[in-house]
């Protein structure tokens, strides 16, 4: 059961691991490259504890080991609950949105079938030393093979970063963008609402600039127009405070993106200095 428990929790962080590489960014501990790396050597721990608990063939191991894992997310969960973030802690990614002090109960729950297994003898299995490199190696091999962190291709990234020129400079001289656009320095960024890579790259932009590792001109966000206009919300969950927000009707917004989005450009004036996506944005 505890096995099982580790493989879902791996699962789950690697299915939404855009939204847990963020949740580990936003305590502004560690560099983007580094979130990136350490999201998936987490994964990969659970993965491995996983097999090694199911597997049985080395239960000492597995069995410190996740008690080395389990306490030490405890205590992250404890200093979350001293600082007073509530928010998901992404033991289960997405899946199920538990804030710190239930997950915390849920680690007790695992801590209790760990204790449960304390005296388990291990299945008699030829070669653990083969079977115990694999349960290691395997797992971080596929998790970075599944999904590579994004600081590896960020040259490739950038040619899906595209921005329509064209229709950028026709909305600049039809008013349809603001004239703030085509003065100064700006950072435009064109969102959409209802777009959850919208709002991590909002979230990756806000704390990049907290850190003055991207540009520091003011920022105005391009919303395409719907039914819903209210961006409290949206600004609220990503900590991202913007100079201007201004809505534009959604054909424009469509051809300006390439209806692709989102898209964040570094302008001088109507010159496109730098293009960003969600994946190259650093």
């Amino acid at each position: 059961m505890l096995g099982i428990l580790f493989l879902i929790s791996a699962t789950s962080k690697l299915i939404g691991i855009d939204a847990f590489e963020m949740y580990l960014f936003s305590f502004g501990w560690f560099s983007l490259g580094t979130s990136y790396l350490l999201a998936r050597l987490v994964i990969a721990a659970e993965y491995t504890l996983g097999l090694l608990l199911i597997g049985n063939f080395c239960p000492r191991l597995a069995w410190w080991g996740s008690l080395a894992m389990l306490v030490g997310f405890s205590l992250f969960l404890l200093g979350l609950m001293v600082a007073g973030r509530n928010d998901n802690c992404h033991c289960f990614g997405e899946w199920v949105d538990l804030n710190p002090a239930q997950s915390l109960l849920k680690n007790a729950g695992m801590l209790a079938l760990l204790l449960v297994s304390a005296r388990t003898e291990p299945f008699p299995v030829r070669h653990k030393g083969l079977w115990l490199a694999l349960a290691c190696i395997v797992p971080l091999a596929t998790v970075l093979i599944v999904s590579p962190p994004d600081n590896w291709r960020y040259d490739s990234y950038a040619r899906h970063a595209l921005v329509n020129e064209q229709a950028l400079q026709e909305a600049l001289d039809s008013d349809i963008l603001p004239a703030s656009v085509a003065r100064g320095q700006h950072v435009v960024c064109f969102y959409s609402l209802k777009c959850p890579f919208c709002k991590m790259s909002a979230q990756k932009l806000a704390t990049l600039r907290q850190r003055d590792e991207f540009s520091q001109a003011p920022v105005i966000v391009i919303f395409g127009r719907g039914q819903n206009t209210d961006t409290e919300a949206f600004f609220s969950e990503t900590g991202l405070t913007p100079d201007e927000v201004h809505f534009i009707e959604p054909n424009d917004f469509l051809r300006i993106t390439n209806g692709s989005f989102p898209v964040i450009l570094v302008m001088d004036g109507t010159t496109v200095e730098s293009a960003f996506n969600y994946r190259n944005l650093h």
